[in-house]
């Protein structure tokens, strides 16, 4: 597998979890706000075998319940997350992916394997090509529709869903687009949280940089509005006080 890096210990990327993190190398996305920059590229990271997240995870063993997959984008590695998935489950410890869902079979044919606890799905716009194109640096293409699909094998399956939508200054913080999010996924996912954009850490665009975070009430606000579009459980996460729920 090549990793971008390991959090040994963490309580705030599966809350009610300690989690050893995993972060893949390698995205298929282009994110403006993406924080972990530098995992985009898809010959970033080091290559290391089993042995060394095997270690990782024993060092820990008495305080882990569990790991999270993370990015870069995991599922561009295959192999690899069923690698790190298949460790964890030597320890007796659950697995939450999280994914931009762009690769529905993978899913599929983990969930099949019994190697995912929980998926955590970066929903980054509306369900359409056009609204996706920022995100990918040119044309969506299907993108969108295996997002939908990847949603739609969770619900199938049985597996918690939770849908996360980045909130940033000029890109994802107007209340119609987190309207339009909220229609296309309130029947696929179990949760949806709106999160607020950080600039700390190495963000893709530079404007975004320079740009502040929403607000806690702006967050409010647009949780109402995924609210009244029909999603049941609605949570904000911000850097200060964490992951709150809304509504």
């Amino acid at each position: 597998m090549r990793l971008g890096g390991v959090v040994d210990m963490s309580t705030i990327d599966w809350y009610g979890n300690v989690s050893l993190v995993v972060f893949f190398a390698g995205c298929n996305f282009r994110c403006p706000y993406c924080q972990n920059a530098g995992l985009i590229p898809l010959d970033s990271g080091e290559t290391v075998g089993p042995e060394y997240l095997r270690k990782r995870l024993e060092t820990e063993k008495n305080l882990l319940d569990s790991i999270v997959v993370s990015g870069g984008e995991p599922l561009l590695q295959p192999e690899g997350i069923r690698m790190a998935c298949r460790l964890a489950r030597e320890k007796g410890l659950k697995v939450m992916l999280n994914t931009n869902g762009s690769r529905p079979d993978v899913v599929e044919e983990l969930l099949n394997e019994g190697l995912i606890d929980r998926v955590a799905l970066d929903v980054k716009a509306p369900l359409t090509p056009e609204f996706y194109a920022p995100f990918l640096g040119g044309e969506a293409g299907n993108i969108p529709a295996m997002v939908k699909r990847t949603m739609e094998i969770c619900r199938e399956q049985g597996v918690e869903l939770e849908a996360r939508t980045t909130v940033a200054p000029g890109l994802s913080d107007e209340p119609g687009l987190i309207k339009a999010i909220a229609e296309d996924i309130r029947d696929l996912c179990d949760l949806y949280v709106l999160q607020q954009f950080d600039n700390m850490g190495e963000v893709l665009c530079p404007d975004l940089k320079s740009k502040t975070p929403p607000t806690k009430e702006k967050l409010i606000e647009l949780a109402g509005v995924a609210s009244e579009a029909g999603i049941k459980n609605v949570y904000i996460k911000t850097r200060i006080s964490g992951l709150e729920r809304i509504r």
